[in-house]
C-alpha cells in the first residue's frame, strides 16, 4: 500500500479478526500529487510519450497529454504477455529477529527486480527498480508522510518499500505449529511483492494517474471504490510474481496450502474498505496467479461490482 498498507495475522482462530482488525486499523496518507506520467523509453511501441505537466506554455509540436483514464484503464503493462520466472527461491533464513526478517525480505528484493525490469522496459517505461529499507516501531517518518503506521508501505515520493520488520517476526513466532509459520512466510512474501507492486504502477504512471482520478471524485464511495481498484491491482501484480515463481519457490505443500485457505481468502467486507472484498481479491489475485499475466489485473476497467 501507498503508505496505506497490508495487515498482519496468524494461523488459528483470530486470524480472520487480526487481519480485518488490521485492515481497519491501516491509513491512507495522501500520496504527492502530481500530474507526470513516465515517459516511455522507446517510440516503436506505439505508447503515449507525455512529458511532465508545466506550466509554462507548451510548443505547437509537443504531444497531448494521455488522459488520467486512459492512462489507469489502457496501459501498456496490460500488453506485455506472461512474466518469464526469474527461478526464485524462498530464503533460507527464517525470521526468527529483525535482522533474519530484513534478510528474508532483502533476498527476494532481486528476484522482483529481475522478474518485473523486462515487463516494464517492453512496456516502453523506464525501469527504475525500488529502493528498500526496514523499519520497526508505532511510527515513521518518510517523504511520504508520518504517523502511526502498523504493516509494511510503499512511498512514492521516493520509490522505496517500507517493510516493518516486527510485525513479521511476531506473525512467524508467536505461534509454533508449522501452518502458522507458513501462512508467516507466504504472507509476507506476498506482501514485499505488493509493495513492490506499487512501484511498478508509479513507473508505468498507473499510480499517478489513479490518484489524480480519486482527487477528482467527490463522492466518498467513490474515492474508496478507486483506491480499492489501485490496491487490489498491486495484489495483482504481486500474484503474477509468485505465479511464475511457485515452482522454483517452491509454493507447494503448506505455502500452497495457507495461500490457499488464508491469504487469497482474506479481505474486506463487501463496499467496506480500501483493499478489496474476498471475491474480489480472488477475481485478480487468485487469476494472476495460475496466468502469471499482468493482463489479469486490469481493475480500472471493469464494472464497479467487480471491485467490492
Amino acid at each position: 500500500m501507498i503508505l496505506s498498507l497490508v495487515g498482519v495475522g496468524i494461523v488459528g482462530a483470530g486470524l480472520i479478526g487480526i487481519v480485518r482488525q488490521a485492515a481497519k486499523d491501516t491509513t491512507h496518507p495522501p500520496v504527492v500529487p502530481t500530474r507526470y506520467t513516465p515517459k516511455p523509453t522507446t517510440e516503436s511501441t506505439g505508447q503515449p510519450t507525455e512529458e511532465p505537466t508545466s506550466t509554462a506554455t507548451e510548443s505547437p509540436t509537443s504531444e497531448p497529454k494521455v488522459n488520467d483514464a486512459t492512462v489507469v484503464s489502457k496501459n501498456a503493462i496490460y500488453k506485455v504477455g506472461q512474466m518469464r520466472t526469474a527461478n526464485c527461491r524462498e530464503p533460507k533464513v527464517r525470521p526468527t529477529n529483525a535482522r533474519n526478517a530484513a534478510a528474508y525480505w532483502a533476498a527476494i528484493k532481486p528476484c522482483l527486480d529481475r522478474s518485473w525490469g523486462p515487463l516494464v522496459t517492453k512496456a516502453g517505461y523506464k525501469f527504475q527498480p525500488p529502493s528498500m529499507s526496514y523499519w520497526s516501531g508505532s511510527s515513521t517518518t518518510t517523504p511520504c508522510g508520518s504517523g502511526v503506521v502498523n504493516v509494511p508501505f510503499y512511498c512514492s515520493s521516493n520509490n522505496n518499500l517500507y517493510m516493518k520488520v516486527d510485525v513479521f517476526v511476531k506473525s512467524y513466532t508467536q505461534y509454533s505449529d508449522a501452518e502458522s509459520k507458513a501462512y508467516a512466510r507466504m504472507w509476507y512474501t506476498r506482501s514485499v511483492a505488493h509493495e513492490y507492486g506499487h512501484s511498478v504502477q508509479n513507473m508505468t504512471g498507473i499510480l499517478q494517474a489513479s490518484d489524480n482520478l480519486r482527487y477528482e471524485l467527490s463522492d466518498y464511495n467513490d474515492r474508496q471504490r478507486q483506491t480499492r481498484r489501485m490496491e487490489l491491482q498491486a495484489n495483482c501484480f504481486a500474484g503474477v510474481f509468485l505465479a511464475m515463481n511457485k515452482k522454483s519457490y517452491p509454493i507447494s505443500g503448506e505455502l500452497l496450502y495457507v495461500w490457499n485457505k488464508w491469504v487469497v481468502t482474506a479481505g474486506d467486507k463487501p463496499e467496506d474498505g480500501d483493499h478489496g472484498s474476498v471475491a474480489s481479491q480472488q477475481r485478480f489475485m487468485g487469476q494472476s496467479f495460475k496466468t502469471g499475466n499482468p493482463a489479469s489485473c486490469n481493475t480500472f476497467a471493469v464494472s464497479p461490482r467487480y471491485v467490492s
